[in-house]
């Protein structure tokens, strides 16, 4: 099959087609309900794992898709394709695969980075009882990241405190501060909640059921949104010098990068799921990356992440404006192109080669 067709046009038809690879591939299934939300045509929203392997392997990959709804599109697509390609059947015997399908399946349903808690889920594990990071940069910069009215006044304001902030402190203080998580405004961006979502809940079962006790694990975090159109970055985990993220760059050599190094696309985060992958597996080796897929200038991503905000704390989602602002949120975290889909696929294909080589030679 055609790589293009790999990839969905909306969360129903990309469950449809992970479901029916799945099936067609003799893996096991299981399918998580989301009881606290519903898709725009009103139907209901899973998370859809599906298992190949021996189950007592004691060598796991999990690939995981749709931590940020919206860039679900991509992760889908990546592990639709390994499905329908054959490649499971080279996996050698002492290696578990675990596919992950739309882990927040409301914001990949509505096109949203965030589940139905308004959580970026990337910044929601964390320690709830432990007390939260601050991060007042961001809550200097929040009334003209929400405000009242989206117009071009409320805009210009935007982008003269965003300039402002830049001049003093640098791009990259500015992605920072927007993007590292925080916990104070629920109706702003990458706002980590204040309990663990249901995603997080449901994620969590999922590793205790499946990759728990493994003597090494690889975790594979699939995201759109930073770095030039098309291209991979591998934000590995781990701290310089320490065996997880020599691992990274020993398996997959290419693109790879670490915020501890200080060259990756991605500032540090609060409360990621891969460090919650790693708590999680007391015990067991664990090499981690984020698949960080380029679409569009940082600029873009980010204004359309606001205005999606926007559009869902104080906006009217039928209106044109409202169209208008979840069509930029969409192409922002999934550029609809051909050539777009394939680079996806071509360098998905290689990161889970090499990851089950590593897994199976570790």
């Amino acid at each position: 099959m055609d790589v293009i067709n790999y990839f969905s046009p909306d969360y129903q038809a990309a469950r449809a087609k992970f479901l029916e690879a799945a099936t067609h591939a003799g893996l096991v299934i299981e399918n998580h309900l989301n009881p606290n939300s519903k898709g725009p045509d009103g139907g209901a929203l899973y998370t859809d794992v599906a298992v190949w392997g021996d189950p007592k392997a004691d060598r796991v990959l999990l690939a995981n898709s749709a931590t940020h709804g919206a860039e679900g599109f991509c992760g889908s697509g990546a592990l639709i394709g390994w499905l329908r390609s054959g490649a499971y059947r080279s996996v050698p015997k002492n290696v578990k695969v675990v596919l992950v399908h739309a882990i927040n399946p409301h914001g990949f349903a509505w096109i949203r980075r965030v589940t139905e808690d308004n959580v970026d889920l990337n910044r929601n594990f964390i320690d709830h009882n432990g007390g939260y990071p601050e991060n007042p940069d961001y809550d200097a910069l929040h009334d003209v990241i929400v405000p009242k009215q989206w117009g071009q006044d409320s805009l210009a304001a935007m982008e003269a405190a965003f300039d402002a902030y830049k001049k003093q402190h640098g791009a990259f203080a500015w992605q920072k501060a927007l993007s590292q998580g925080q916990y104070n405004h629920a109706d702003g961006i990458f706002h980590g909640g204040n309990k663990p979502t249901w995603s997080n809940l449901t994620f969590r079962k999922i590793v205790d059921a499946h990759v728990k006790g493994a003597k090494h694990a690889c975790f594979i975090d699939y995201h759109t949104g930073l770095g030039p159109y098309g291209t991979v970055d591998l934000i590995a985990d781990g701290e310089p010098g320490t065996p997880e993220l020599q691992r990274c760059f020993d398996w997959f050599v290419n693109n790879v990068s670490s915020p501890a190094l200080g060259n990756s696309t991605s500032p540090a985060l609060y409360g990621v799921i891969k460090h919650a992958v790693v708590d999680m597996l007391e015990g067991t080796d664990v090499t981690s990356v984020t698949a960080e897929y380029g679409t569009y200038p940082l600029k873009n991503v980010v204004g359309a992440v606001i205005a999606d905000n926007w559009l869902h704390a104080r906006g009217d989602l039928d209106s044109a404006q409202g169209k208008e602002l979840k069509a930029q949120m969409r192409k922002a975290f999934y550029p609809d192109e051909d050539d777009w889909k394939e680079l996806v696929y071509l360098r998905s294909r290689q990161f889970m080669r090499a990851a089950i080589k590593g897994l199976a030679e570790s």
